[in-house]
């Protein structure tokens, strides 16, 4: 008789021994190769950074063209 592991079958991950994924505001993986602001507690990546200002504060972005 073969039983198999159902910690095996079901893909099962020991949460203890792996790192938490971070994530942004948007909901983006943050890596400790990124570039990210922290506002209030909420990390906001870089790249993400104006559409922040833009969605959550109003902030109104100018050209002086």
């Amino acid at each position: 008789m073969n039983i198999e592991n159902p910690m095996i079958l079901n893909n099962w991950h020991d949460k203890l021994t792996e790192p938490e994924t971070q994530k942004d505001f948007f909901g983006d993986e943050v890596t400790s190769a990124d570039n990210f602001v922290i506002d209030c507690g909420e990390i906001i990546l870089k790249d993400n950074l104006e559409r922040y200002l833009k969605e959550q504060l109003g902030f109104k972005f100018h050209s002086a063209q």
